[in-house]
């Protein structure tokens, strides 16, 4: 009888070492799954963060451009008000059908275009187009 007992305990203990072990190996195989995801999960949290870096980034620069973009702008229409309110007074004290245009207006234009056509060789508008000579005054 001591026999069966002993038998039947050595089983019972086997069954639950056999059982621990499958729990185990259960266990272990969902935190592997679990990791597998976490680390993808990971890896798209990443890209999405780069993603949204990189967009911040660029709207960034292109506020930037704008608005230097609009204070060029603003400084241009500034120095053509200047230039306009220059001509109009000296046209205003010259009799038009006789005098041709004032010295005077007519330097301020030639240096308004000049500079314009300097600063348009440094743009890159992908074709070439080709070397603009500076006026020189005709008097």
């Amino acid at each position: 009888m001591i026999n069966k007992i002993a038998v039947i305990t050595t089983l019972l203990i086997l069954a639950c070492i056999g059982l621990l072990m499958a729990i185990a190996f259960h266990f272990y195989g969902k935190t592997v799954s679990q990791e597998k995801a976490l680390s993808s999960l990971t890896e798209q949290k990443n890209e999405a963060e780069f993603i949204t870096q990189s967009q911040a980034l660029s709207v960034g620069i292109f506020n930037e451009i704008s608005g230097a973009t609009l204070n060029e702008q603003k400084n241009n229409q500034a120095a053509s008000q200047q230039r306009q309110t220059v001509i109009k007074t000296l046209l205003e004290t010259a009799p038009c059908a006789v005098v041709s245009v004032p010295a005077a207006a007519n330097d301020s234009l030639l240096s308004h275009y000049n500079a314009v056509r300097q600063d348009t060789r440094d743009a890159n508008t992908g074709q070439s187009a080709g070397a603009v000579r500076p006026l020189t005054s005709t008097r």
